[in-house]
């Protein structure tokens, strides 16, 4: 498969992925605070932690931040990364043992929203670089 140039055909992809992580992130939280617990084993979410909190104090420091400021973001970084993941396969999760139940209106419908929010996000980020 070829990727394309046309950059309605790339937006529109970027848009539904961004709304498939948020629907997915959305219903990540519906599963860890109905008592689902965490979808990841922990080693591996252990080591994704670590991985990333390497790159971003690394990602950091190369941006001027002295040894504590990068080790801070660093972590910071590493957790939002982290509860993301968690949340992203919780969803997952969710959606194949409860998809049913919710409906596919709303999830439709959740994807549409989503998909003008992303789109709203990704024009706004793309703007101010």
């Amino acid at each position: 498969m070829q990727w394309t140039n046309n950059k309605f055909i790339t937006t529109l992809g970027i848009s539904i992925v961004l709304a498939l992580g948020m629907i997915s992130v959305v219903f990540g939280v519906i599963h860890i605070s109905r008592g689902g617990g965490n979808p990841v084993p922990l080693p591996a979410l252990l080591m994704a932690f670590a991985i990333v909190f390497v790159l971003g104090s690394v990602f950091f420091e190369d941006r001027g931040a002295d040894r504590v400021g990068a080790l801070v973001g660093g972590g910071i970084v590493a957790a939002i990364v982290s509860l993301i993941t968690m949340l992203v396969c919780g969803g997952a999760l969710y959606l194949l043992t409860n998809g049913m139940n919710t409906g596919i209106d709303k999830i439709i419908s959740m994807l549409a929203v989503c998909m003008v929010l992303g789109m709203a996000a990704f024009s706004y980020l793309r703007s101010h670089r």
